[in-house]
């Protein structure tokens, strides 16, 4: 081939790079959930998707499909912006602490922090315990590990905040995991626990029909919706946790295809309608834009880091 016709071969190339770049969205956008549907990311997103679409130009289909393998077929895929995929607290800051994780934190873009969702402690609707006071008070005159605590999976951020409580009050749980916090509100409706460490999604619901009470909030301050509810600070434990939920998109999604996504997000989040929404289901709008959303990423890793090297709970 001439000179001249590889130069405008390549030339011919890059205008329809930068053509699909321009033109993006053409197609609706698949955003993949890794969590069971009902919970509070998958709420998060819901709440959003049709202010989302309406920016974007086309709409976007949300995929429920749980586990962290999810976050590393996304992640690893093609970057033009039709796949997308939901991190959030426990798969961002933990997991890939584990040396088996299928991702690190280089292998992926934050687009657009959406919520932070409050977690929290529970506990059935006929239960002794009103505050931290009581259950502190009972554990303190119980056998280590007799009060039993529903978590999501061992290492999940539900499991450290709980880790955390029981250093600051100097008491021991004993622990039962379940799959999600569904699940653990199913085991606290139940019974088959006597306190549940939840995300408020899960919880609210149940709270507002009386058959769970709120115990305390990792939360720097109260609910709206919830204003007797207690923080831990409000109750002698300088605790404070959320779940945080960030769009990702493949490492090497062009610049203008992240501005696109992360614009049609933070228009959403200016929504009177959703701003609504997310009061009324208790999923506050924690907006960070991808250099924001990458530092706290960043934080939350590192702090969560030395808190399972302290607890032993970083994986080998």
């Amino acid at each position: 081939m001439k000179p001249f016709s590889i130069l405008a071969s390549l030339i011919f190339l890059l205008a329809c790079a930068g053509a699909g770049a321009q033109d993006y969205p053409t197609k609706p956008v698949t955003i993949y959930v890794p969590f069971a549907a009902g919970g509070g990311t998958d709420l998060s997103l819901r709440m959003l998707e049709e202010s989302v679409s309406k920016h974007l130009g086309q709409k976007i289909v949300i995929v429920n499909k749980t586990g962290t393998a999810t976050i590393y077929q996304v992640v690893t895929g093609t970057p033009d912006g039709y796949n997308l995929v939901v991190g959030s607290t426990g798969n961002l800051a933990a997991v890939p602490h584990n040396p088996g994780a299928p991702y690190t934190r280089d292998d992926y873009l934050p687009v657009v922090q959406f919520t932070s969702v409050p977690a929290l402690l529970v506990v059935p609707g006929n239960s002794p315990f009103h505050t931290m006071a009581d259950i502190v008070a009972s554990a303190k005159k119980s056998p280590p590990g007799a009060l039993k605590v529903g978590i999501s999976p061992s290492g999940s951020i539900s499991h450290l905040a709980a880790i955390q409580v029981e250093k600051a009050f100097g008491v021991k749980f004993g622990y039962i995991p379940h799959k999600s916090n569904g699940d653990v509100m199913t085991a606290v409706l139940g019974g088959h626990v006597d306190i549940g460490s939840v995300d408020i999604a899960a919880a609210g619901p149940k709270m507002a029909s009386n058959s769970v009470r709120g115990i305390a909030l990792y939360r720097d301050t109260r609910l709206p919706t919830f204003p007797d509810l207690r923080t831990l600070k409000e109750q002698g434990a300088d605790i404070s946790f959320g779940f945080y939920n960030v769009i990702l998109a493949p490492k090497g999604t062009p610049d203008r295809i992240v501005s696109v996504i992360h614009e049609a997000f933070r228009k959403a989040l200016e929504d009177p309608v959703v701003i609504e929404r997310s009061k009324s289901l208790n999923l506050p709008i924690a907006y960070l834009g991808p250099r924001d959303a990458r530092r706290a990423i960043d934080q939350s890793y590192d702090t969560f880091g030395k808190l399972l090297d302290e607890l032993g709970l970083k994986k080998k």
